[in-house]
């Protein structure tokens, strides 16, 4: 019986299936025997191991016997025999399962591939160390995206959660009953003069601040209120808002926004 041939197309390859690129044509191998199958695939698997994914060839080898046509492509560095994924379950397609296939006959698989390919290991002896492949262990890369979404996600709430930054220097607030005291004695209207654009404050006892601006008229405009509260800063009085702070210069002057108003009646 004569030895079994196959029709081959080189697609993206060069002669031999030695390199891979756009440049190559399509090659057509009328009569191919197995043994030269076996090289042009060993060549393929070759090439595979040097692809990135920035590879814009699409190296593959078509095999045609009279029953079907075979295809064999590149995938992640190693052969992807097409039609056949779901048998071995992502698993290496090594050049024996693809000649045991297309054949039909175990004998014609090559003896031996010019690299190791991958088996199935259930222990080593002392004889026979585990090599060591440099790829770090899929429970290490699990662990280190755990860990870096946990971090992300905390820093994430603690920035959202933490409360917002004081615009108040340092002080210490006075007690209830010290607050009132001293909000009493500093209540009145304050004014920086008497002319349109200058300011009015007033200092009511309940603990609210009000803070507008005078017009032609001497009618107050665009007037804020605030609540305040007695404190010490520096260990001098002084009656703060959210944000900002009242400085009592003395009983009938007060400083606000590094502006001076002194008081016009209580």
């Amino acid at each position: 019986m004569s030895a079994p041939a196959y029709s081959v197309t080189l697609h993206h390859l060069a002669p031999g299936a030695k390199a891979a690129g756009l440049a190559y044509p399509d090659e057509q191998l009328p009569s191919v025997t197995v043994p030269q199958l076996r090289d042009l695939l060993f060549a393929l698997t070759e090439v595979a191991s040097g692809l990135t994914i920035y590879e814009p060839s699409t190296p593959e080898i078509r095999i045609k016997t009279d029953r079907d046509v075979f295809i064999v492509r590149t995938r992640y560095r190693r052969l992807c025999f097409v039609g056949w994924e779901t048998i071995l379950r992502g698993e290496e397609h090594s050049v024996s399962f693809i000649l045991t296939t297309i054949t039909g006959n175990v004998e014609l698989a090559p003896k031996a591939a010019p690299k190791p390919e991958r088996t199935a290991s259930f222990g080593h002896s002392a004889s026979n160390p585990p090599v060591d492949t440099g790829r770090v262990p899929r429970w290490t890369k699990v662990a280190v995206l755990g860990a870096l979404i946990i971090g992300f996600n905390g820093a994430t709430a603690w920035m959202l959660l933490r409360p917002p930054p004081s615009v108040l220097p340092q002080h210490v607030l006075l007690s209830e009953s010290e607050s009132h005291a001293l909000l009493i004695r500093t209540a009145g209207e304050y004014e920086t003069g008497q002319r349109e654009g200058d300011r009015r404050l007033i200092i009511n006892s309940d603990g609210t601040l009000r803070l507008g601006k005078l017009n032609a008229q001497r009618a107050v405009v665009d007037e804020r209120t605030k609540t305040c509260r007695g404190a010490t800063v520096d260990g001098k009085p002084a009656i703060v808002t959210s944000d900002t702070v009242l400085q009592i210069k003395d009983s009938d002057t007060v400083i606000l926004y590094k502006t001076t108003y002194r008081r016009h009646g209580r």
